[in-house]
């Protein structure tokens, strides 16, 4: 059985919307919902409207669990409440995650997206001052607009301790996918329904965070349970047999064809990245921060800056590839774009034997507080007993490492491979300089740990820079 947080108090049943809804034949029921969601937000330039909002990174976890928990909330009979998803991404971005349009193609989803509420649909000025924060709990400065408030959440990222005041479900707790969390709260209601459309985006979005809720992975019984209660209301091709196993044992999911299928086609999806440049590399799943810097770092003066963390699912080799020196310039251009005073690469692959395997590119100015400020963020790092990093060097990446210029403009890494190269380092040379130039100090390391995420990476970040 389920147990349900406390912070939970929804009760109702859904609404009787629901089942007119599905009287539409010719058209997707959410790709309907959606639009008929819009075009009244539109109308009433957000005013009165709960707005439900992922994480900037904007992958599939976040657009399905916006969509899923602004579906809820909308056919809550009891209440009165206009909620509608607002998806972080512009919408022209939308081509750097193929795994998100592929699953909103199985979702019924329109080629051009119009049905989905973006940022740059937004009127200016607007009326939005309610929002909920899905897979994220604290919300993006952006939207921190006078009045506004944060009036529920529900995620898996380590909680920043804010809005207990006004949230609520205020929801944080550890799972494979937010998407599940979502999922379980629709499950606490008597008499759940949702569209098969909804069903195919939510176990999507768990099956890619979860690896095809694989065992031993990060899938927890929230996502085991969550997805078979799905899988049974997709109306996928699937065998009645599995079906009922998963519903009797949901552990048994994983199991299932059609899952593994799904699983197979959204990781193919995700690691398709030969059309994208490096700056596209850099921005499809990024993360942004304002750290204020402890005294030790900048002295007494209250000082903050902006750090970002993108990750790329690629070998730092196959990011460099095939120019060095373009992979440079294109990373100095982001972090002026983006103001940035630290950067995290956080790459994610696996080896041609299948393991997973992660490493770690950190390039900081020193020109904020001087040398201290990489000396602090590298010396907290490296102690990190989460991370498990070892130093590793530019050189295997093309770089001459004493004078920061390209050492072989010939290398040839298709992007989009795995690195076969499987020696370890030998420890770099402290004295090793910067192929990002003056100011610019920048560190390698293989990351022992390959199942700390950005989830990991992100509060030692925090505590290292803020003490």
């Amino acid at each position: 059985m389920i147990k349900h947080p406390r912070s939970v108090t929804f009760s109702s049943p859904l609404s009787r919307r629901v089942r007119s809804l599905k009287t539409m034949s010719t058209t997707s029921i959410l790709s309907a919902y959606l639009l008929e969601q819009k075009t009244r937000f539109l109308r009433d330039n957000g005013g009165n409207w709960k707005v439900v909002m992922g994480n900037e990174a904007g992958d599939l976890d976040s657009l399905a669990s916006s969509i899923g928990f602004a579906w809820l909330l909308s056919h809550i009979p009891t209440s009165d409440t206009k909620a509608i998803a607002l998806i972080t991404t512009p919408r022209e971005d939308f081509v750097l995650r193929a795994e998100n349009l592929y699953a909103l193609q199985l979702a019924g989803i329109k080629e051009d997206l119009q049905e989905i509420l973006c940022p740059e649909d937004l009127p200016k000025p607007n009326l939005c001052t309610n929002f909920a924060l899905v897979d994220h709990n604290s919300r993006h400065p952006s939207y921190a607009v006078p009045g506004a408030l944060v009036t529920a959440i529900i995620d898996h990222h380590e909680d920043e301790g804010k809005y207990f005041d006004t949230a609520s479900p205020r929801i944080i707790e550890p799972s494979g996918s937010c998407a599940s969390l979502v999922t379980r709260v629709i499950m606490s209601y008597p008499t759940p329904s949702i569209p098969p459309e909804l069903a195919v985006l939510l176990l999507s979005a768990i099956v890619i965070d979860t690896h095809g809720l694989r065992k031993g992975g990060k899938a927890v019984g929230v996502d085991y349970e969550a997805s078979a209660w799905l899988l049974s209301r997709a109306n996928v091709s699937s065998s009645e047999y599995f079906v009922e196993q998963t519903v009797e044992a949901p552990q048994h999911v994983a199991d299932n064809p059609w899952i593994q299928s799904l699983s197979d086609t959204l990781g193919a999806k995700k690691i398709a990245l030969s059309h994208l440049n490096t700056r596209d590399l850099l921005r499809r799943d990024y993360k942004e921060y304002e750290l204020n810097l402890s005294s030790s770092i900048c002295g007494n003066s209250p000082y903050s800056i902006r750090a970002g963390l993108a990750t790329v699912p690629l070998p730092l080799a196959s990011f460099f590839s095939p120019s060095p020196t373009s992979a440079v310039v294109a990373t100095q251009g982001w972090l002026k774009e983006r103001n940035l005073s630290v950067l995290g690469v956080l790459t994610t692959y696996k080896s041609s034997q299948g393991k997973s395997k992660r490493e770690l590119m950190w390039v900081v100015d020193e020109n904020v507080c001087g040398p201290r400020l990489p000396q602090v963020l590298f010396d907290g790092f490296e102690a990190s007993e989460v991370l498990r990093i070892k130093r590793a060097s530019f050189k295997r990446y093309g770089f001459d490492s004493h004078v920061g210029m390209d050492g072989n403009e010939g290398v040839q890494v298709e992007r989009g491979r795995i690195d076969e190269e499987e020696s370890v380092d030998e420890q770099a040379g402290e004295r090793e300089a910067s192929p990002f130039g003056v100011g610019l100090v920048a560190r390698v390391y293989k990351q022992k740990n390959s199942a700390a995420t950005r989830k990991q990476v992100a509060p030692v970040l925090k505590r290292v820079l803020e003490g």
